[in-house]
């Protein structure tokens, strides 16, 4: 025991009585000494860890700060209310957050024990405490940074400042990305001490943080409690085991990514040099040139582009309070900024003297484990209806009316309803004129609904959409009440957005062949059985990185540079130039703006699938549409080097690793590539890149020549098929699947079936009495313009709660 030691006593005469009485007291009194010192050694012990505890518990909710620049911080709540989602960088739950962050920490904090024993095997003590304490400074360096350029914020309103607010990014992504900081670089640490003692590679080995939010880590818990509802959850919780597909997760990589380190810097060149600048790149091979592919109408890029938003919206990384971080002039004190160079003699920017085209990194995406850097994705991957209704609980509650199970709207002077009024002036888009005159932008589930005319008008089309049904719903089951009259229409509209995208936008984009040979076609009765292995990984519905980064960005190549706007009331047509629909949606509030932004979207056919995009979306994306000073020099940004970059970004490997994925072949120099790229297209990048395996994926893959009868070329089909396919066969409520927890009934899924864009449109738009039945296919003898009274379109009598379902 501490401090206590046994001592010999003095040696006496062992044939003295008197010492033999004395040595049986004395082992009395030893065995009781003994007994007492046991006793109070477990009591020390216990005070002992009860002290461990208290402390602990104590640090926890009262965090010594690592950064004096936030010690002046309100601290307030437990470890679990400073991880809580919702605290952008800079506030005090923020402050909280990395305040706790210490290299004390211990396994075990987010996950069952015996789950993270098992998993942690891999990585010994050492490793784990130094990957802590390499996360830890990771962390401080990114909180210091975020607030030296916040003291140069992004101005705004500017092209800049509305693509920050197209590619939304929700206040509650701070705290995951900076847990994600202090993974990656727990990453390299650990990487680096493998490599010295040259041992494998610990990558995949799950690493217990204590920096994430308890739920985080889904595919790690031991099990997620869920209850059986006959209603998805609106963050797409609760479909898939590991959390597959909900919102906030990263996205699926079907290998590993292609960053210049291994673990998080852009690509580069196979030769360890700079790729060429994406803007050169766009100005080479993806400038404008005049096309038409007559047989399919703008409704087609409206569709796909609203269709995305509701399964992709990859988070930017943010700055202080959730502030946008600027990185033109190229700015070297932020590490999330990765600025496109601008050459001398650019046609555009020129004329403004700038260098560089502002693009800061995607925020990287906490994965509980050792591993490259990933991205998030702030939606559910599930085809629901997200940015009709929301991706979070909160949003989804200010959209209601909850009042006959009816989303809120805006009621027109004429007696129209309109989307709720978005009223933040700082949200790139409202103006002080238009506020004048009572006239805002508009709320949506998705906070990207305002970005072009087109989008804006859909989402009011899918919101119409959803009272109209909600009302009829009530006209049949007087008796329910709102949240079933909400929920039970959310479900009709979602199982309408899939049939839809499976029936009328799938087949056009993919073609027959692929459709058939990913079994993507609708049933026409019955069941879809047996549909999923709920562990199979080749079901999982989680967005492919690939996919959100590159593959589906496919439809700007399709968009015309001029707008017809047809006036039929007038008899006057007139043209817009694309650029000017962007953040602007106030025609909706004049009596037949709705009517000439659908029949804009429906009479003008695409351009053809190429290289080539228009330069109203290469030169001047989101610049004011509205500009008065004819003395300012038009300069928007460049949506192709945008994309470019942002492939670069994520790491996507090179288009011929993804050709060879696809099972298209192995090329090993340019000339393989013959026949397969533009002729003209696979000149000018064999002109740019060092080797073909430097092309970017987004530049090879619209360079390929679509097969007959076929819109897109090859690899992107592949890619976008197996998506969907893993996006139907991994969801649980699935339309046609027989194995929700509460199947339509047979009859219910004949109406289902009735649906279609076109129905839609003429049930919800104000005016349109004429359509073509496929609405994204050009009118046509075999699509001819006919009554909106002969389009069939569901009944919903067979929800008529004595038939089908009670309340």
């Amino acid at each position: 025991m501490h401090g206590i030691t046994e001592r010999t006593p003095l040696a006496r005469r062992t044939d003295s009585p008197d010492y033999v009485e004395f040595a049986s007291l004395l082992r009395t009194r030893r065995t009781r000494l003994r007994q007492f010192q046991c006793c109070i050694c477990g009591i020390l012990i216990v005070v002992f860890t009860l002290a461990v505890v208290i402390f602990i518990s104590y640090s926890m909710s009262h965090p010594i700060s690592i950064d004096p620049a936030i010690d002046n911080a309100t601290l307030s709540g437990n470890l679990g209310d400073g991880l809580r989602l919702g605290f952008a960088p800079g506030s005090a739950s923020h402050a909280s957050f990395s305040s706790t962050v210490s290299a004390t920490s211990e396994p075990g904090s987010v996950l069952v024990s015996n789950i993270v024993d098992t998993l942690m095997k891999n990585i010994s003590r050492q490793e784990y405490m130094q990957g802590l304490r390499a996360g830890e400074q990771a962390m401080k360096r990114r909180l210091l940074a975020d607030k030296i350029v916040a003291k140069t914020p992004l101005p705004s309103p500017s092209p800049e400042s509305r693509h920050r607010y197209v590619v939304s990014t929700s206040p509650n992504v701070s705290v995951l990305a900076l847990a994600a900081v202090g993974e990656i670089a727990a990453t390299r640490m650990i990487e680096n001490m493998r490599s010295a003692n040259d041992e494998p590679s610990a990558i995949n080995s799950f690493f217990d943080s204590g920096w994430v939010p308890k739920g985080v880590c889904k595919q790690y818990i031991d099990h997620i409690t869920c209850n059986l509802d006959k209603y998805r959850t609106i963050d797409g919780s609760c479909n898939r085991p590991r959390g597959w597909g909900s919102s906030m997760m990263p996205f699926r990589r079907v290998s590993l990514p292609d960053y210049a380190d291994g673990i998080e810097s852009p690509r580069k060149a196979r030769s360890g040099r700079e790729l060429p600048s994406a803007r050169k790149v766009s100005l080479t091979v993806h400038n404008p040139s005049a096309s038409t592919d007559p047989s399919f109408t703008v409704m087609l890029a409206v569709f796909g582009q609203f269709l995305d938003h509701d399964i992709t919206a990859t988070a930017l990384s943010q700055g202080v309070n959730g502030s946008s971080i600027a990185c033109c002039p190229p700015s070297e004190e932020h590490p999330e900024c990765f600025p496109v160079q601008v050459g001398v003699g650019d046609p555009v920017y020129d004329l403004t003297g700038r260098t560089c085209m502002d693009f800061v990194r995607s925020a990287p995406a906490p994965q509980c484990k050792l591993g490259p850097r990933e991205q998030l994705n702030q939606v559910s991957a599930f085809i629901d209806g997200s940015a009709i209704y929301g991706p979070d609980t909160e949003i989804a509650r200010d959209l209601r009316e909850f009042t006959g199970g009816r989303l809120k709207m805006q009621l027109t002077p004429d007696n129209r309803t309109l989307l709720p009024a978005s009223r933040d002036l700082d949200d790139g888009c409202n103006r002080e004129i238009e506020q004048r005159r009572g006239r805002y932008c508009f709320a949506a589930g998705d906070a990207r609904a305002n970005e072009n005319l087109h989008l804006t008008t859909m989402h009011l089309l899918w919101a119409r959409q959803h009272n109209r049904i909600a009302r009829e719903l009530a006209r049949i089951n007087p008796g329910w009440n709102d949240e079933t009259l909400y929920q039970e229409t959310r479900r009709i509209v979602g199982a309408q957005l899939q049939h839809i995208t499976y029936r009328e936008f799938l087949p056009i984009v993919l073609g027959d062949e692929k459709m058939k040979e990913y079994n993507l076609t609708p049933l026409g009765s019955g069941y879809r059985k047996r549909m999923h292995d709920p562990d199979d990984l080749q079901d999982d519905p989680t967005i492919a990185n690939h996919f959100a980064a590159a593959a589906f960005r496919f439809a700007h190549t399709l968009l015309p540079g001029l707008m017809k706007i047809t006036d039929a009331e007038k008899g006057t047509s007139s043209y817009v130039e694309l650029h000017k629909m962007l953040f602007n949606p106030y025609s909706l509030y004049a009596e037949g703006g709705v009517t000439r932004s659908v029949n804009s979207a429906t009479t003008n056919a695409i351009q053809k699938y190429s290289t080539h995009v228009t330069s109203q979306l290469t030169n001047h994306l989101f610049e004011d549409p509205i500009v008065n000073d004819t003395s300012t020099v038009p300069c928007g940004l460049d949506l192709v080097s945008l994309n470019i970059q942002r492939g670069r970004d994520h790491g996507l490997p090179g288009y011929t690793a993804w050709r060879e994925y696809c099972g298209l072949g192995k090329a090993k120099t340019f000339n393989d590539l013959a026949g397969h790229l533009d002729p003209q297209a696979l000149k000018q990048i064999s002109t740019l890149y060092e080797s073909v395996e430097d092309v970017d994926l987004y530049t090879g893959a619209l360079a390929e020549i679509p097969r007959l009868n076929n819109l897109i070329g090859p690899t992107f089909a592949s890619l976008i098929a197996d998506q969907f396919a893993r996006l139907r066969n991994g969801d649980r409520f699935w339309y046609e699947s027989a194995e929700q927890p509460y199947p339509f009934a047979e009859d219910q899924l004949m109406e289902i079936r009735k649906s279609s864009l076109a129905k839609l449109i003429c049930d919800c738009s104000d005016g349109i009495t004429h359509s073509q039945m496929e609405i994204m296919r050009s009118v046509s003898p075999d699509n001819p313009l006919v009554s909106c009274e002969d389009i069939p379109g569901p009944s919903f009598a067979s929800w008529r709660e004595d038939s089908s379902l009670s309340s």
